[in-house]
């Protein structure tokens, strides 16, 4: 069956590129059409509940979202930023590092994140400002989240910042082994190791959080809300349960139309894949690109894969955190992803859900840890709840012994845990769609910052990519890696000054 319609711009996938991209768009005046396979849309901003508590699927908390800069004024220029309920983590601490039994707290503002971190180290401050001095020379690079637009500029630059590694870069400021580990501590929101880290990737996300740093009040889908009804608005049409199997192409070897598993055809006169770029290759016809571009895409290294638990909390029992915790468990911040289940967990991520109304008691904590994805190798070719008892065992098994860890740091959440539910590598690729259940796509090695690039272009010439993967993970990589893509089809620099003028 064809759908009759022949919309200007086709996207694949829902997530927070494919929707930002379809938002960008549709405000310009384009047709728009989004095709998502899941019933929920958002990618990894679902939500999803349990016992009557919201839970975050992946976006826990984002950054430089106060007035003046760039998601500020992103989502003032789309029209959504009021309709959004926000809470800003605290300046002193929106993230708290527990290193070798010693706390240390990341704040908001770069002097007085300076002034913080250096009370920690008072005999080595020249390191600390050295390192937000290297944080800042990154996030002033960038042009697209600077929103500089210059004459003949390629807004896809690769620059020095791809191939400088971080760790070498940290060990280089200082000698001191605690202060490099506590600088590189938040490595976990990246997930690429201490050997591949790249400078850019590292300083953009240090600097949105150092900028400003958010949670959502009451689940992040609120922002897929917001941005679907910003797209039907401007005329756009946002399809579910409706999984796209076929990208068939014409005799000039540019998409004719998708087919998808109802057997209808949706034709377009350009497409966006926002889907990781494996799966999109995977529904290409063979030796429609060329075999080295195929190689090399599929031989990508995907970042760290996570075993999340969530626990349901009784009332009024635990107070609100209202920053992030990261415990680290082994002498380096740095994990070694495949470790295996004996030197597992090396440590984890802790973030609370925010209170509703007046409350200042949680009734919801996620857990996160990276995990070794081939530990679930066995359930691979199985899908969801029909897994078996064996499955369900080593779940329960890790749970348990990450919960001993946390417990052991945290004694008042022992008593205080109604119920929990957990989410492995697995639930994370069945559920947002990356290979192995990665979090954050594709590692950007600085080793080799060419070769782990991936553009939004393709040799297909109205095929484009959007999403974590063609820059930067997370809201601030993905927003601007949407522009990115957009600027292959429309007049960025006009969209740049009209984001600029926003805010």
């Amino acid at each position: 069956m064809e759908n009759d319609q022949k919309y200007d711009i086709v996207i694949i996938g829902s997530g927070l590129g494919g929707l930002l991209t379809g938002a960008l768009l549709s405000k310009e005046g384009y047709n728009v059409c989004i095709v998502e396979k899941n019933s929920v849309y958002g990618g990894s901003l679902q939500t999803f509940k349990r016992n009557g508590v919201v839970f975050d699927t992946g976006m826990h908390y984002f950054g430089s979202a106060d007035k003046g800069q760039f998601i500020y004024k992103l989502f003032n220029y789309l029209d959504i930023f009021n309709s959004l309920k926000l809470k800003r983590l605290d300046l002193d601490g929106f993230d708290i590092l527990n290193y070798r039994d010693k706390e240390y707290r990341f704040a908001q503002g770069f002097d007085n994140f300076t002034d913080i971190m250096s009370s920690y180290f008072p005999n080595d401050k020249d390191a600390v400002v050295e390192f937000v001095e290297r944080i800042q020379e990154v996030g002033q690079s960038e042009s697209m989240f600077n929103l500089i637009s210059k004459e003949n500029e390629d807004f896809f630059k690769v620059g020095a910042h791809y191939s400088q590694n971080v760790f070498k870069i940290v060990s280089s400021i200082t000698s001191d082994f605690v202060l490099q580990n506590v600088l590189t501590g938040l490595n976990g929101l990246i997930g690429g190791g201490k050997d591949k880290t790249n400078m850019f990737v590292f300083g953009m996300t240090y600097y949105s959080y150092i900028e400003s740093a958010w949670r959502f009040v009451g689940g992040s889908s609120q922002l897929t809300d917001a941005l679907v009804a910003k797209i039907e608005q401007n005329g756009g049409t946002v399809i579910n349960n409706m999984e796209v199997t076929e990208i068939v192409l014409d005799d000039n070897r540019s998409i004719d139309f998708i087919k998808t598993n109802k057997n209808i055809i949706i034709k377009g006169r350009k497409f966006i894949s926002n889907i990781h770029p494996v799966n999109t290759l995977k529904l290409l016809p063979n030796n429609s690109l060329r075999k080295v571009y195929v190689k090399r895409i599929n031989r990508l290294e995907n970042s760290t894969s996570m075993f999340s638990v969530f626990l349901v909390l009784k009332e009024n029992l635990v107070k609100y955190m209202n920053y992030n915790y990261f415990d680290i468990l082994t002498k380096s911040t740095w994990f070694d992803n495949e470790s295996g289940q004996k030197a597992w967990p090396q440590g984890y991520i802790l973030t609370s859900q925010v209170p509703e109304g007046i409350s200042e008691y949680v009734s919801g904590i996620t857990i996160m840890t990276p995990i070794d994805p081939h530990i679930f190798d066995k359930w691979i070719n199985t899908d969801v709840e029909k897994r078996g008892p064996e499955y369900r065992n080593l779940k329960k098994e890790l749970a348990e012994k990450l919960l001993e860890k946390v417990f052991s740091r945290f004694p008042e959440f022992r008593g205080a845990v109604k119920k929990y539910y957990t989410a492995t590598p697995l639930t994370y690729r069945d559920y947002i769609g990356t290979p192995n259940g990665s979090a954050y796509g594709f590692i950007k090695d600085s080793e080799k910052p060419f070769e782990t690039l991936v553009l939004p272009k393709t040799h297909i010439r109205n095929l484009l990519f959007t999403g974590q993967n063609i820059n930067v993970h997370g809201m601030l990589g993905v927003s601007t890696g949407s522009l990115l893509t957009i600027s292959y089809i429309t007049d960025i620099k006009k969209i740049i000054k009209a984001i600029s003028d926003a805010g």
